[in-house]
């Protein structure tokens, strides 16, 4: 009787254990496998796998090919601070004379004057900033462009073009076209409202003409590119005949010399004049036109559409188009 009683706890025993065993087993097995589940989940697949951006090749406004970063991240934006503003792009240095006319104080906080002689940039300053790219306006000497090649990989844009064009240029460059499209599909919408906006104001077909006067007296008369984005493609006014037809065979010009007694030949329905800066001298030489007797025949100063403007309006870059919806919208609908 107690044989058969211990023979029946060691069996029970033996199945205990057992059990535990297979128990243990089987814990085991099941942490192996989460672990080669989270091992799995953290290798990345071949599918899902991330390469790192690699060098790119431009051909800039030069011809020139151009071996660009894989990711620029300090850069020097000699006459195009405005653009890298417009599209959210950090730089590190730019050309302040250019710069400070449409950028605050606040906005060229950290960045580099790299300002030099005339319109070269000073190649000690853009040398101490150490670059990894260089953006330049095309207009620069080859051989600048060729020192500056020895620094960081520079890249010319064209001076002449129009916004958007500089823009997407940028943007490809950068390697990120979106903030391009993003800043002028924002842009046209804009357009569109300052236009109804100014509907009510302007009739059908209303020309408009825009001219600026230097120092030595000379008077200019503004092409499509100055002026013209916000005078005739967002707002809609018209080229007057004659300007149309000077431009026609000079698509790339910003600007032509006209006499001040062939003002009144180029004069639209609505005229801006400019002085070259706001000094004493440029507001006189202004003065004497205005008071002259040419200008009192013309029929937008007899209508009350002349204007006097600030040199600002004459700019051609993202921010001063921006600034001009705004500007122009607001002078027009005040009367």
């Amino acid at each position: 009787m107690i044989s058969k009683l211990i023979h029946k706890k060691m069996l029970l025993c033996g199945i205990l254990l057992l059990v535990a065993v297979m128990l243990a087993a089987c814990g085991e097995a099941n942490e192996n496998k989460q672990v080669n589940r989270v091992e799995a989940d953290a290798t990345p697949t071949s599918e899902a796998e991330t390469t790192a951006p690699e060098p790119r090749t431009f051909t800039d406004a030069l011809g020139r090919s151009v071996e660009l970063p894989a990711d620029p991240e300090r850069i020097v934006a000699h006459y195009y601070a405005s653009e890298m503003t417009a599209l959210g792009i950090p730089m590190i240095g730019t050309n302040y004379q250019n710069a400070q006319l449409v950028l605050s104080e606040e906005q060229l906080k950290g960045i580099e004057d790299i300002g030099g002689e005339g319109t070269v940039p000073n190649m000690e300053k853009v040398l101490s900033v150490s670059p990894d790219l260089i953006i330049v306006p095309d207009f620069l000497e080859i051989k600048d462009i060729d020192s500056l090649t020895k620094i960081a990989p520079t890249v010319a844009i064209s001076y002449s073009g129009d916004v958007f064009s500089r823009l997407r240029t940028l943007a490809e460059i950068m390697g990120k076209p979106e903030l391009a499209e993003g800043w002028i599909t924002q842009y046209n919408a804009k357009a569109e409202a300052k236009k109804a906006e100014l509907g009510p104001f302007m009739k059908e077909g209303e020309t408009a003409s825009a001219f600026i006067v230097y120092l030595d007296k000379q008077l200019y008369l503004y092409g499509p590119q100055r002026l013209g984005p916000t005078m005739y493609d967002a707002l809609g006014f018209v080229q007057p005949p004659k300007v149309a037809e000077l431009f026609n065979s000079k698509k790339d010009s910003l600007w032509e010399t006209i006499s001040l007694e062939a003002l009144p030949d180029y004069a639209g329905d609505r005229i801006f004049l400019m002085a070259q800066d706001n000094s004493e001298e440029a507001k006189q030489i202004v003065e004497e036109i205005i008071n002259g007797p040419i200008w009192s025949k013309i029929p937008a100063v007899q209508n009350g559409h002349a204007y006097i403007v600030d040199k600002r309006w004459g700019l051609n870059d993202p921010l001063t188009l921006d600034f001009l919806l705004d500007e122009m919208t607001s002078l027009l609908t005040k009367e």
